[in-house]
């Protein structure tokens, strides 16, 4: 079961909510004319734009005439938005209850995002892939998601899987991290591993194994704060910041987690800004409104680097995470909407045309 916050329980703190007017058959948001929306204790006065539009003035398609290739959300452009934003049968059937209530709020903070939503299923979160694990068997799951992710770092997505069916096969059940410290070392690291890899599986073993540690006990995966289970995690060798937070996505499901440092999320947040001119002076309004984060904007960003091969402009590491608050307790489904957008092979999108 996914890990979820309860929405009465947060405050929006960030971006404005938009009123909400119907052009045509597409529901969209649009500010009220002459509006002042407070973000962050500031107030603004939002300029006469819609943030998200349809037919002739829709943003996302005056950005498709540039001269450059398309924006990515054209290739969406061909599903059509009922008004009441209900999502495909199929779309619903095919996840699991949380995360169709995750999508729904999603979507009534933004509605501009329910083409790239219902454009194709999000497999992490389908049904058929829910644990059905307790507790030693649930701990034992956990413990080879983190050893998966060490064998998988730094290499591509085929060589990692290669080294985990080479790691499997040295057990005769189910790996475990008792069996893979009775293993000799240069067993586990001929399947494929640097020493610096193989001292991270062993110390992983040995603390799940034999350690002192929250990691051990099923109830803290289920009631901790995200930010206590992220720094129990990165006690770990090997575990930073950015695996602690994909264990809590792919392995946890936790759906309030939000991956800022990560390349695909910031691109994608960088394609989403560049056709909502209001969002992105919204979120720059209450960043500088707030001192905590405007002193966050002295310290260099993750990706604030100059390289000539982009067509995006990164955003400072402040700036994503204020943005991605707007979409608590459910960030994590922002964030998979955010990859969607930071996709480079736009060619299979079209092709696919789904």
């Amino acid at each position: 079961m996914a890990r979820t916050r309860s929405v009465a329980a947060l405050t929006a703190k960030s971006v404005p909510r938009f009123h909400s007017v119907k052009t045509a058959s597409v529901k969209v948001q649009k500010p009220a004319l002459g509006s002042k929306t407070n973000v962050a204790g500031t107030e603004m006065k939002l300029e006469q734009k819609s943030v998200v539009a349809s037919t002739s003035s829709n943003p996302i398609v005056s950005a498709a005439s540039r001269k450059t290739k398309p924006h990515i959300e054209t290739f969406f452009s061909h599903i059509e938005v009922p008004s009441d934003l209900c999502l495909p049968a199929d779309f619903v059937t095919y996840h699991t209850p949380e995360f169709i209530e995750g999508v729904k709020y999603i979507l009534s903070v933004d509605p501009s995002l329910y083409p790239a939503t219902v454009h194709g299923n999000f497999t992490v979160f389908a049904r058929e892939n829910e644990p059905n694990k307790k507790g030693l068997d649930l701990i034992n799951h956990y413990w080879f998601s983190l050893i998966t992710s060490i064998l998988g770092q730094q290499i591509s997505g085929h060589a990692a899987k290669a080294i985990r069916g080479r790691f499997e096969q040295l057990f005769d059940g189910i790996p475990t991290p008792e069996a893979t410290l009775k293993l000799p070392q240069e067993t586990v690291k001929g399947v494929g591993l640097s020493n610096m890899k193989l001292k991270y599986v062993i110390h992983i073993s040995e603390t799940f194994a034999t350690g002192d540690t929250k990691l051990l006990d099923p109830l803290f995966y289920e009631s901790a704060p995200t930010t206590e289970l992220i720094k129990e995690l990165t006690l770990l060798k090997g575990v930073g910041e950015w695996s602690a937070r994909m264990f809590c996505l792919f392995t946890l499901k936790d759906l309030d987690v939000f991956a800022y440092d990560d390349l695909g999320v910031a691109r994608g947040v960088a394609r989403y800004l560049e056709v909502r001119p209001l969002v992105l002076e919204a979120t720059k309004v209450g960043v500088h409104a707030d001192e905590i984060l405007k002193a966050g904007l002295k310290k260099k960003g993750k990706f604030a680097k100059a390289d000539s091969k982009r067509d995006w402009t990164p955003l400072h590491d402040e700036y994503m995470k204020f943005l991605a608050a707007k979409f608590q307790p459910y960030q994590l489904i922002f964030m998979l909407l955010m990859w969607r957008l930071s996709a480079t092979n736009t060619e299979v999108l079209l092709k696919q045309n789904v």
